[in-house]
């Protein structure tokens, strides 16, 4: 097995490169005003000790995203678009855990205000008119983690709801598993896709999906069972484990299985069950393998070479995995 001396040296190599770009005036050089290189930075810098580089970020992203508790603020910031509330959420844990409380607070609220009032679920974007809201697994695990990291239990309890429910209201596992409810909390059962990903559904045991949303439900699950010792939290995570059980082979070896790995470790945090230990080094091993010399990510399957790959996407997929060895380091017996 991996040791977590081994996850913590290669997060720290993929720090050492993103570190080397923090600028007190320009937030990562050359990666330009996008919200998508900066909103997972925070955590993954305070996380991995670097304090400084942290805070200078935190002050780039309030003076020029940040605005009435909105970091999707940049009209010509295209990835601004799409999931808006869970990049939201991840920047609020990352604040409040370097200790901006206030840039924190102001962006906590405003998530919480998106939620749905009787399912708990996230609004994927903000402010929208309540009718034509949509409500995402991903975001609502993003905001659950969120809300867990700020003492928010009630909200989390929330938002571990709106999981729990589609989980409990979807029992097979195989076929279609959707992520979606309307405004009028009806599971949206169609195809939608945000570009070349399906972000309303997986189809369970069929090859080519975007895998993350089940470690997300794990993560959130099992987080909520470790803060509550409630148990029907640990069932709902048991019963996203079964997903994953029945998911294609390439879970192993694709890009988007990142949170999977997450999700497994906190899991096994949660029950000490080294089966999920195993499991998460196992979807974990592809990842320490295609990392490059210098501690990069490249989303393969979307790219075909670091340098084709925009910077804003480089520091997104780095620094998120990066923030992941961190964690399995802590969560797993190795």
């Amino acid at each position: 097995m991996t040791s977590s001396e081994f996850y913590l040296k290669r997060g720290h190599l993929a720090l050492d490169w993103a570190a080397a770009l923090v600028d007190p005036d320009t937030g990562f050089r050359d990666a330009g005003n996008l919200i998508n290189g900066y909103y997972k930075s925070i955590v993954a810098m305070t996380t991995g000790a670097r304090i400084r580089e942290a805070r200078v970020l935190a002050q780039f992203v309030g003076r020029t995203f940040l605005k009435d508790g909105d970091i999707n603020t940049l009209p010509d910031d295209p990835t601004a678009q799409g999931l808006a509330s869970y990049r939201a959420a991840w920047i609020a844990r990352g604040l409040h855990v370097l200790g901006r409380y206030d840039m924190a607070a102001e962006i906590g609220r405003l998530v919480e205000n998106q939620m749905h009032p009787v399912t708990g679920g996230l609004a994927t974007l903000a402010n929208q008119p309540p009718a034509e809201r949509v409500y995402c697994l991903g975001s609502t695990g993003s905001a659950v983690l969120a809300f867990l990291a700020m003492g928010r239990v009630e909200a989390a309890r929330r938002g571990g709801a709106f999981i729990a429910g589609l989980l409990d209201e979807q029992t097979g596992t195989k076929g279609k598993f959707y992520l979606l409810r309307n405004a009028d909390g009806e599971i949206i059962r169609e195809d939608r896709k945000q570009g070349l990903a399906m972000v309303s559904s997986i189809d369970i045991g069929t090859p080519g999906q975007v895998y993350w949303y089940i470690g997300m439900a794990m993560n959130a699950c099992a987080s909520l069972y470790l803060a509550t010792g409630e148990k029907r939290w640990l069932d709902a995570g048991h019963k996203a484990y079964a997903l994953f059980l029945n998911c294609a082979d390439d879970i192993y070896q694709i890009i988007s299985n990142g949170k999977v790995a997450w999700g497994l470790g906190w899991m096994h945090a949660a029950t000490r069950d080294p089966a999920f230990a195993r499991a998460a080094q196992e979807v974990w091993a592809w990842h320490c393998d295609i990392q490059a010399g210098d501690g990069r990510w490249l989303r393969v399957g979307q790219f075909d070479s670091l340098d084709a790959q925009p910077l804003h996407i480089t520091l997104d997929t780095t620094l998120e995995r990066a923030f992941y060895m961190f964690e399995l380091s802590r969560t797993l017996d190795i």
